[in-house]
């Protein structure tokens, strides 16, 4: 997040570092933006929308992300927590 999040903001929105990262990283709000009616407004005519857009509902994506990756590893955990508990090993 810091390394998008900080070259968006440092580069104003333009360029083509900004550009790479968010090809990389933000491509479903890409994907969402193309789908919103208005999107198309933002990921081309407005650059102040823009960087807002996806400062902010990136942060939002990849804490959804590391949320649902943290709740993942922890049913993992407990599944081979239990197992090893049932098969006498711990």
């Amino acid at each position: 997040m810091i390394t998008v999040v900080a070259t968006l903001f440092s580069s104003h929105g333009a360029g083509e570092g900004q550009a790479f990262l968010v090809a990389i990283f933000d491509y479903p709000l890409v994907l969402l933006l193309q789908a919103l009616p208005g999107g198309g407004h933002i990921l081309y005519n407005s650059t102040v929308a823009y960087v807002w857009f996806f400062s902010v509902a990136g942060t939002v994506l990849y804490a959804v992300v590391g949320y649902c990756a943290g709740i993942s590893l922890r049913a993992v955990a407990i599944f081979i927590r239990r197992w090893f508990e049932k098969h006498g090993a711990i």
